[in-house]
């Protein structure tokens, strides 16, 4: 899956957090053979729970690093590398997704972080998506 850097990364991130973003993307483009529109997929079909509306396609979605303050070593844990280094885990470093997709009713605009969407079906994880439902005008 493509993911980049979060915009203005320079800001909000350490060289210690860059680093561990630097690593998330290598991981995401090496590891993760799922398509970022199936992922999109997993999350509009948490965010219209409940609203009697289906999922239709994915139009557009893309990926940053960004931080997480609920994710703990979501990617690794603090472990000893190969030559018996102490290595930081991956903290509170995540990757956010952002999508447009059509929906059986309108249209969805939203936001979610990967480690909640690895979740789905075992955690409900709506509340802490951007949600943006514009539905179909009843005229």
């Amino acid at each position: 899956m493509k993911v980049t850097l979060e915009k203005d990364y320079r800001k909000y991130y350490t060289l210690e957090d860059l680093d561990k973003a630097k690593r998330i993307i290598e991981y995401e483009k090496k590891e993760d053979e799922m398509p970022i529109k199936d992922w999109a997929e997993y999350a509009a079909r948490e965010a219209l729970k409940g609203t009697g509306d289906y999922f239709a396609e994915c139009l557009k979605a893309e990926a940053h690093t960004a931080r997480n303050c609920r994710a703990n070593d979501s990617y690794w844990a603090s472990d000893y590398d190969d030559n018996g280094v102490w290595e930081d885990g991956s903290g509170d470093m995540d990757v956010w997704l952002e999508a447009t997709v059509r929906t059986d009713k309108g249209f969805l605009v939203f936001g979610a972080y990967l480690s909640d969407i690895w979740q789905t079906g075992a955690v409900e994880y709506k509340q802490h998506m951007y949600i943006r439902y514009f539905k179909e005008a009843e005229l």
